[in-house]
């Protein structure tokens, strides 16, 4: 990391040379040893100047698509850094301290020129590229997400490919330090440490009802829903503890007659079975125009399914990566 700092810092000073000149480059590199600006990497500047620039630590983790620990992690070793608190928490934000208005400008201007001189040298252009992308998700996540997302990427890419993953939890997370696969969409809570995460939709959850089914169309009741036997995708996928806890608390164990491992196994239970399964909204209207089966709302108050992408902080800033993360977004966020 030192390396990396030291580095950074001889790029900045050579980029400087060449583009305003010796003086200048003089009194910027004298004005960085004076702060110590020199020992810290161009992450932690980068969320310094972010705060500055949102006076507020959650606005500043949207910009940069960081979680909130991660960034109050890093307001933390600044101010251990620099001795001062940099940023006082007040009813109109987080106001910069004398000594963080001092480090604004220089920091800044760090800031730019390296910018602007490494994004001149990453470019990537999809139309002329050859590489594969890949993503992890649940069965019918993938399902949800292939078809438009295949379409595009052969329509702007046509020389790259599109390779989806079942999202399995003992594996997912070295997967993506490793770049076997570059994102996770869906609702991984263990995805914090070193992972970046952008949110593309909030789902609710409804009930599907198998083909057997005789409730009436249109509604299920609470008494309806509890009574009813029910199915159940098991281990369930990350974010779906509210389902569980809701079956678990209101719906008595016997009644929980099928387990399956994946929701299209669920797909081929429901077309002859009688049994109620809760799932996400996206899911569940998928299933039903496959299976012609019928989409209740949940009689019971659930918090929305929060789906995300996920992925490891070695590719943030990656060109090809930022494209094919962009591109899930413009798809599939919620406007």
């Amino acid at each position: 990391m030192l390396q990396q700092r030291v580095e950074a810092l001889l790029q900045a000073e050579a980029i400087l040379r060449e583009q305003v000149g010796w003086d200048k480059t003089k009194t910027l590199k004298r004005r960085i040893t004076q702060m110590h600006i020199s020992k810290l990497d161009m992450k932690a500047l980068t969320v310094f100047s972010t705060i500055m620039r949102t006076r507020s630590l959650s606005a500043a983790a949207d910009q940069l698509e960081l979680s909130q620990p991660a960034v109050s992690q890093t307001v933390a070793r600044l101010r251990k850094h620099f001795g001062d608190v940099l940023f006082a928490r007040t009813a109109q934000g987080m106001r910069p301290t004398q000594r963080a208005l001092e480090l604004s400008e220089p920091v800044e201007e760090i800031l730019f020129i390296l910018r602007n001189k490494l994004e001149s040298k990453m470019r990537f252009d999809p139309s002329q590229a050859q590489r594969s992308f890949s993503f992890l998700g649940t069965d019918f996540g993938v399902t949800v997400f292939l078809t438009r997302l295949t379409q595009e990427v052969r329509k702007r890419a046509p020389s790259s490919k599109v390779r989806a993953m079942p999202a399995l939890p003992l594996v997912m997370k070295s997967q993506l330090e490793s770049g076997e696969v570059d994102l996770a969409v869906g609702a991984f809570s263990e995805l914090v440490a070193g992972f970046h995460q952008k949110a593309l939709y909030v789902d609710s959850f409804v009930c599907i009802a198998g083909a057997q089914y005789r409730g009436a169309a249109g509604s299920l009741s609470k008494k309806e829903y509890t009574q009813a036997s029910h199915a159940l995708v098991s281990p369930l996928p990350g974010g779906y503890e509210s389902v569980e806890k809701l079956l678990r608390s209101e719906v008595e164990p016997a009644r929980i007659v099928l387990e399956v491992p994946s929701f299209m196994g669920l797909l081929f239970q429901l077309r002859e079975s009688d049994l109620l399964c809760t799932v996400p909204r996206r899911v569940g209207i998928g299933l039903a125009e496959l299976a012609g089966l019928r989409v209740y709302p949940v009689p019971f108050e659930l918090p929305g399914l929060d789906v995300r992408q996920y992925w490891h902080q070695r590719v943030h800033n990656d060109p090809a990566h930022q494209w094919f993360r962009n591109l899930f977004n413009e798809l599939f966020a919620q406007p």
